[in-house]
């Protein structure tokens, strides 16, 4: 495996959009598919916030 694996090539990722929450509280980020019909019981990651590099922090 190379040390910067190609998501799609190398570990059969499929690339897909993402609705990014905040909790209210702005202490997690919750990340789910942007598409209703790919969203299930394991379909979501939920993140600290520190852990998060955004374009807006």
């Amino acid at each position: 495996m190379p040390e910067d694996p190609d998501p799609r090539q190398d570990l059969g990722y499929d690339i897909e959009d993402l609705t990014v929450v905040e909790s209210p509280t702005e202490s997690h980020v919750v990340f789910l598919p942007a598409a209703e019909s790919h969203l299930d019981d394991e379909a979501f990651i939920i993140a600290d916030a520190d852990a998060v590099c955004t374009p807006d922090r």
